[in-house]
């Protein structure tokens, strides 16, 4: 066999796996695009929509996966890794408000890096469920949530590795945390208002 042959199946092989990823590739937007529309149902409280949306996104991924699985090098890198890490997002983000607790990693089949990283993005989404309670004056729900925030920053703060091994999780972690500690400082404000408010009270009802 002559180096034009050779090249030639190579080439066969590489136009194979650009096909595969031409599939992947909306598939996994899609994945993503239903799980942003999840975490938009759980703001607003349609958490029965949010449970749609997060289970057509896991189908997909879930088809994904099988496209995936038909070339060697697709199968190996990360096309699905953001999908994935929406998910786990959307799913949390939903468990905590909804129900008080996390959704495993395993629920969804979602790998440890993905886990890892998906989960370290719930805190910003969880900000802002902690300012939509302050604004309804809910003080106790937004302290609530921002204990949620405070255990996944201190349990991702114990996974100290390398970049390399855990790719973005120190960073989210440092975001988490100036997210943290911005929240923590309107919640404190919060409190400290509404025992103002209090004291107000019991003092014009002394009157």
């Amino acid at each position: 066999m002559d180096l034009a042959d050779q090249l030639d199946q190579l080439r066969k092989e590489i136009e194979h796996d650009d096909r595969v990823r031409e599939n992947v590739i909306p598939m996994a937007r899609e994945a993503t695009r239903k799980c942003s529309e999840a975490v938009k149902e759980i703001h607003r409280g349609n958490y029965e929509g949010a449970e749609e949306f997060i289970k057509e996104a896991h189908s997909v991924l879930k088809k994904a996966e099988e496209k995936c699985d038909e070339s060697d090098f697709i199968s190996k890198n990360k096309y699905l890794d953001t999908g994935y890490q929406e998910l786990t997002e959307a799913a949390n983000l939903l468990s905590i408000l909804k129900d008080g607790k996390y959704t495993p990693g395993s629920e969804y089949g979602v790998l440890t890096r993905s886990y890892l990283t998906g989960l370290g993005d719930t805190i910003g989404e969880l900000r802002r469920a902690t300012l939509d309670a302050l604004r309804r004056e809910e003080v106790n729900r937004a302290e609530e949530i921002l204990g949620f925030m405070e255990d996944i920053l201190e349990e991702l703060s114990g996974f100290d590795f390398p970049d390399s091994l855990i790719p973005g999780l120190r960073r989210k972690t440092d975001v988490g945390r100036r997210i943290i500690e911005k929240t923590r400082g309107d919640v404190t404000n919060a409190v400290q208002q509404q025992r103002l408010m209090e004291q107000l009270k019991e003092f014009g009802s002394k009157l």
